[in-house]
Order: C-alpha cells, then sequence, then structure tokens
C-alpha cells in the first residue's frame, strides 16, 4: 500500500508539473483554458477561478490542458433533452488554432520542458542541501586480486592514485576502471601511517548499464560503507545539476536507441507496476533516493511525451512541422486518422509494459 501511495503521489506531482507547464504558456501566449485536469475519468473534486475549471479525476495517471479552440466540436444535445440558448461562441483572440505556428509549438513544447527543468531544480537543490558520497575507504580485500597481492586491507583509505587527490569510492572507481593492465601507484593511508603501493589493476570482463559486454579494471575491494556530506554553493550546484539532467537525458536517448537495436532486450520496458513496486523501494531506501527518483521519472516522462506519436505533444510538435511547411494545417479528417492509429499504438506499447511487468511479478525477478 506504501509503494502504491507513493507512487501516486510522485506520477500526480510530475503530472501537475507537466500541465502546468502547458497552461502557464497557454495563459502567457493570451489562450484561454477552459479545463485543467489532474488525471482522467469521473470528476472527484474541484473549482471553477479566472475562466478555467480545476479538476482532479478519479484516475491520477495523467492529465490534460483543454484550451480555447482546441478540437472543438458542435455540440450535439441527446434525444428529448430540453432546448437551452446556445452558449456564446468563445472570443476568437483566445482560440489556440487561431495563434501562429510558433506560440503553439511554444506551449505544446512547455509540458515536456517543465518536467526537464524540475528535474533540474531538484538537482539544484540537492546538490546545495548536501549529497552523501561513499568514502574512499576500503571495507574488505578479496584474496587472488592485485589489491590483497599488494598488501591493502580493511580500514585502508585510498587518498590519491598517481597523485591524484581521491576522497571519494566514486573517483577511486572511475580511475581504477579505467586502468585495467595499467601500473597505478595508490597512496595508502593506514592509521598515522601513509604507505605507496604500485597496483596493476586486472583487466576483467563486465557489462555496460546497457547490457553490452565491455572490460573494466579491478584491484578486488569493496567499500567500507562511510558516508561523507559533500554540499555545493548555488552557482556550482546548478553547473552540476544541468549536468546530471543532461546526463541521464543523455543515458535515456541511448538506451531507447539500443532497443530499437536490440541491443537492450525488450523486456526491459516497464509499466505501472515496475513504477510502483520502484517508488517503494526509493521510498524505503531514503527521502534522497526517492527525490532523485522523482527527478529522473520526470524527465523520462519530459521525453516520452516527444515521442513523435500524434496523441503526444510530439505527435502534435509534428502536425505543426508539417503545417509550417504546407502553409496551413492538416485537415481535422487526416488529424483524426493519425490520432487513432498513434492512440492505438501507445495502447499496444502500454499493454507490452505492462505484460512485461506481471512476467516479472510471476518470474520474481524484479531485482535483475
Amino acid at each position: 500500500m506504501v509503494s502504491i501511495l507513493t507512487a501516486i503521489l510522485v506520477l500526480s506531482l510530475l503530472v501537475l508539473v507537466h500541465e502546468l507547464g502547458h497552461f502557464a504558456a497557454a495563459r502567457r501566449l493570451g489562450v484561454g483554458v477552459i479545463k485543467f485536469s489532474i488525471g482522467f475519468g469521473p470528476r472527484v473534486w474541484g473549482f471553477a477561478r479566472g475562466g478555467t475549471e480545476y479538476v482532479f479525476s478519479a484516475f491520477p495517471l495523467g492529465g490534460f490542458v483543454k484550451m480555447v479552440g482546441e478540437h472543438d466540436e458542435e455540440a450535439v444535445p441527446a434525444e428529448g433533452a430540453d432546448t437551452a440558448p446556445p452558449a456564446p461562441p468563445p472570443d476568437p483572440a483566445l482560440s489556440f488554432e487561431n495563434k501562429p505556428v510558433w506560440a503553439r509549438m511554444i506551449i505544446i513544447v512547455a509540458g515536456p520542458f517543465a518536467n526537464v527543468a524540475f528535474a533540474v531544480l531538484v538537482f539544484w537543490l540537492v546538490f546545495m542541501a548536501g549529497v552523501p558520497l561513499l568514502l574512499s575507504e576500503i571495507g574488505t580485500v578479496q584474496p587472488n586480486y592485485p589489491a590483497a597481492d599488494a598488501g591493502l586491507l580493511p580500514g585502508d583509505v585510498v587518498t590519491a592514485i598517481d597523485a591524484k587527490a581521491i576522497g571519494t569510492w566514486e573517483e577511486l572507481t572511475a580511475v581504477v576502471h579505467g586502468s585495467g593492465g595499467v601500473e597505478r601507484v595508490f597512496t595508502i593511508r593506514r592509521g598515522a601511517e601513509t604507505l605507496t603501493k604500485r597496483i596493476t589493476p586486472k583487466a576483467s570482463p563486465s557489462r555496460t548499464v546497457f547490457g553490452e559486454p565491455t572490460t573494466v579494471g579491478l584491484v578486488g575491494i569493496t567499500p567500507a560503507e562511510r558516508f561523507t556530506t559533500r554540499r555545493y554553493g548555488p552557482l556550482e550546484a546548478a553547473g552540476l545539476s544541468l549536468s546530471r539532467t543532461g546526463e541521464i537525458m543523455r543515458m535515456t536517448l541511448v538506451g531507447i536507441a539500443k532497443i530499437f537495436q536490440r541491443i537492450v532486450p525488450a523486456n526491459t520496458i516497464g509499466g505501472p507496476i515496475m513504477i510502483v513496486q520502484m517508488a517503494g523501494q526509493q521510498a524505503q531506501a531514503g527521502a534522497m533516493n526517492l527525490i532523485f527518483f522523482s527527478a529522473f521519472l520526470s524527465i523520462s516522462l519530459g521525453l516520452f511525451n516527444l515521442f513523435p506519436i500524434p496523441v503526444l505533444d510530439g505527435g502534435q510538435i509534428w502536425f505543426l512541422v508539417v503545417e509550417a511547411l504546407r502553409g496551413r494545417p492538416l485537415s481535422r479528417r487526416v488529424k483524426e486518422i493519425t490520432q487513432q492509429v498513434g492512440l492505438g499504438l501507445l495502447l499496444l506499447l502500454m499493454l507490452f509494459a505492462f505484460y512485461n511487468d506481471i512476467m516479472r511479478v510471476v518470474s520474481g525477478n524484479w531485482g535483475n
């Protein structure tokens, strides 16, 4: 239950951020907003203000902003219904469809942009608040590896490699993994004593995060699980947050490409059950883990919405690109057909992801 509630809260927050991006851009560019909904399905709670209806709906895994002039259709009264005076037509100046292509493009892109900007903000705050980092203290030394042969012991602290200062396990790992078969000079602090050891990391087969075979250097040590907290100033934290967000975006896009290249198995695609399970795991691991997971998920949501599928923001962007090239928009019929095809593709993808989730539950391979 905790996992489900955590996942709902995280997803609702990220959907709110996404739709706020559309909403803010629409208002800024003079487009009227009829409805701002978090979730789909029956209305649970809401209120109206400033000509906009704000709604929380029953199913929070999504949301939408309904703008004036967007996919307008003539209302047809139900059979036998009382005839009421028609509502006055909306001001054409507030219509989304009457805005220039560049303005509509900004409104559509604003949703994914808001998700990415949210991740940047989260990382910026985290880097200023303080990031826990593993110290470069050795916890265990494995036999028959270079570290054991060189006489390293549990409790030793690696302070430098080839005169390059080492303070965290991440820095130590980066040098060692890139040094397979290359001798390095390790500076070790053992109590009050400073030692120098010449160690050649053993080139060992491994796999990248995408499962591709590679070779890394190993010396046969594990960390002592001692942490330090590193805080950064606002400017340095801003640079690090942009760098971290860019790296996650790059890795996400590369991972998607490798799925299509069949390098990464398609069964790694996850759906709502995986999100619930991962949200629960991160919540149990601590608030910092959950915050990082939320930022990562926000980036993924933003990128996913840029896929060129007609029912997503990316599909709407392509409609506008075609309109700009043709000098006139596509017909409503063409848009409807392509959106139906896009919806079908999206449903197939969701069913496939859900199938993968079910198979993980059945096989018990959540952690593999």
